[in-house]
């Protein structure tokens, strides 16, 4: 069949259609319908989720300036504590209790922390010994009575005290502060008690911004503003308990776990997004305002952009259904007749359009269509052989990518130790109470997640540790120490671990130089790894003994670390420094680790140039050597001292 004879087929089947325009009116509306409706409907969600995420996005902004005005005030408070704890520890209460030279630390108190006006050092009978003041042109009359103040009574419990909020002359906003004086752990011998002037934390409220008109400022109990970039509002003693941001971050029994916002009136009464947090220790509330108009105008500008961009996309869906309709229409008919010939087995059909569009071209692909299909009957076979060996291909690059794979987790190792890091200090916050007391079982729970975090951050540690040496990018930085200096505070360290288990641990009296010439951290922890291993090793109630001397090789000085542990089967001996490693040992409990201390221990000492070895007798313990370069004066005489 020939180019004409189709056409005059085609038009002689396009003269028997008297109902083609209604099929174009038919596709102007099905693509009207379901290009148009469908734009309409998914900007209508988007107008909806975008209003809801931005205003969700708003209220997290504030939030988080509002958690972070916390975080600020909380430091600051903390750093004064902290001051005045340090305060606590000078060697005069030590050695002389509250005496006259005392006077000196709270002098130097009042220097290193401004905020504080007056500071008393109190007996444990109650009475003041010492007091210093910052403004006063005589010093205060000693021998106050504070036995019965809340302050002296809960120090002396051991706890700090931090007082409500009281005003000077009216106008400035003061807090008291106590914190126990020990002459050593456990033993209070008086309280520490000083006034401090609030006024410091106006310059934290001040530099806080949401947006260009947003403010924070903290309220107390009273409903007395603290600090607000208006100072004036603190000086004229301005109440703000009857704003509804105010009664909903200062409700009883605070139970809120994060910020939260709401739309309300400002102390001015404008309409303002507020959020607030609280800070239970100090019983304060942060609130953020913001200008309900700026707060939301990138919501109004945003759903107002998109409004617009949905109804030109209408509009053009609309242009585009009306020409594709009567552009697919017209050669439909040639493609039907084309699938009908080849679905009856014409393979050496062909179609024959003309169009200069995508609809020619489905046209050409229609045409190598059926001549490949003719060719798929003829070459079948060849055809499956080609697509097997592709397979084949294609499996070995599979193979490849989960080698990828694997060195793509391995890799990923390394961005575990910030999250777990991030967790640990989250933990130790909810365990020290920043957030609040907790109960026994909590506090159960939260030790618990403390431990496996720490062990997983060791694990981690460990195969980084092992990553960085075998790539030798791990550098060592030699200096000249005292090697029996690090045993011991290595061993102070640890003590508490053994003690934990009922382990003495003894140092041998050492004779001679000690000074080594190695890079301290690292040999710390070879030390640690060794110590620790001794520990978990030996039983409940036995020993570690720990000595160095000069080695047999001129230039080096020896460690030993001895326990009373099970020992170590003679055909584990060589293989307890590989990696990955653990002792077998029928009866026990697998102890915790992955083995990768002792490898990079190991390492570590022959970047140093020294040795490892082990000597042990299966039942009576083992002793593990290892040697270090010795300090020698004319080798490095260019070297400071």
């Amino acid at each position: 069949m020939g180019i004409y004879p189709v056409r005059f087929k085609l038009l002689s089947f396009r003269s028997r259609m008297p109902r083609r325009s209604r099929l174009v009116r038919n596709y102007f509306f099905i693509f009207a319908a379901l290009i148009g409706g469908g734009m309409v409907t998914s900007g209508l969600l988007e107008i909806y989720f975008r209003y809801y995420e931005n205003q969700e996005q708003i209220a997290v902004t504030q939030g988080e300036a509002a958690k972070a005005a916390v975080t600020k005030i909380a430091q600051y408070i903390l750093e004064i504590e902290a001051q005045m704890k340090s305060a606590t520890l000078s060697q005069v209460v030590a050695v002389n209790g509250l005496s006259p030279e005392y006077r000196f630390e709270l002098s130097k108190l009042l220097y290193v922390a401004p905020a504080i006006t007056d500071v008393a050092a109190v007996d444990g009978q109650g009475t003041a010994r010492l007091q210093v003041s910052r403004f006063r042109a005589t010093e205060p009359s000693e021998n106050a009575d504070y036995s019965k103040s809340p302050a002296f009574l809960q120090s002396q419990q051991g706890v700090t005290f931090f007082g409500r909020v009281y005003f000077v002359r009216d106008s400035e906003p003061y807090l008291t502060m106590a914190v126990p004086i020990e002459r050593f752990p456990g033993s209070i011998i008086g309280v520490l008690v000083a006034e401090v002037n609030l006024r410091y934390i106006w310059e934290i409220v001040r530099d806080i911004r949401v947006g260009k008109a947003g403010y924070a400022y903290i309220v107390a109990r009273s409903g007395d503003i603290i600090a607000h970039p208006d100072i004036g509002l603190v000086l004229s003693r301005r109440k703000a308990d009857h704003l509804e941001q105010v009664k909903a971050a200062l409700r009883p029994a605070p139970v809120i776990q994060k910020p939260e916002s709401m739309v309300t009136s400002s102390l001015s009464g404008e309409k303002v997004l507020s959020s607030y947090a609280f800070l239970p220790g100090l019983d304060w509330a942060v609130v953020v305002e913001q200008p309900l108009g700026e707060a939301y105008e990138r919501l109004y500008a945003s759903l107002l952009r998109t409004s617009t961009l949905v109804l030109l996309g209408l509009g053009m869906a609309l242009l585009a259904a009306a020409y594709v309709a009567r552009r697919v229409v017209r050669p439909l008919h040639t493609l039907q007749r084309g699938v009908e010939r080849i679905g009856k087995g014409d393979l050496d059909f062909r179609l024959q359009i003309a169009t200069g569009d995508e609809i020619q071209t489905l046209a050409e692909e229609f045409n190598k269509m059926a001549a490949a299909l003719r060719d798929a009957y003829a070459n079948l076979e060849d055809k499956v052989r080609e697509r097997t060996q592709e397979l084949m291909i294609a499996n070995e690059r599979l193979k490849e990518l989960d080698k990828m794979k694997s060195l793509f987790l391995s890799n990923v190792s390394h961005e575990l130790k910030t999250p777990l890091t991030a967790i640990g200090g989250l933990v130790d916050n909810m365990i020290d109470g920043l957030i609040g007391p907790l109960n026994g079982k909590q506090t159960r729970y939260m030790t618990g997640i403390k431990d496996s975090t720490e062990r997983l951050a060791r694990l981690i540690r460990d195969l980084l540790d092992l990553s960085v040496i075998e790539t030798g990018k791990s550098e060592l930085k030699p200096a000249r120490f005292s090697l029996s200096s690090l045993i011991h505070e290595v061993v102070e360290t640890l003590k508490p671990l053994a003690v934990e288990k009922g382990i003495s641990v003894e140092t041998a009296r050492t004779n001679g130089d000690t000074t080594a010439w190695a890079d301290r951290d690292k040999i710390t922890q070879v030390l640690t790894n060794l110590i620790v291993n001794a520990v978990k090793f030996s039983p409940a109630g036995g020993s570690l003994t720990l000595s160095m001397a000069p080695a047999n090789d001129g230039g080096l000085l020896e460690v030993s670390i001895s326990d009373t542990g099970p020992g170590i089967p003679p055909a584990e001996v060589e293989r307890i420094f590989h990696e990955f490693y653990q002792i077998s040992q029928p009866g026990r409990e697998k102890t915790m680790g992955v083995g990768l201390g002792l490898a990079i221990s190991k390492k570590l000492v022959e970047m140093h140039g020294g040795t490892i070895r082990v000597e042990s007798v299966p039942g009576e313990g083992s002793t593990f050597f290892f040697t270090l370069p010795a300090w020698q004066p004319r080798t490095n005489s260019s070297l400071p001292s």
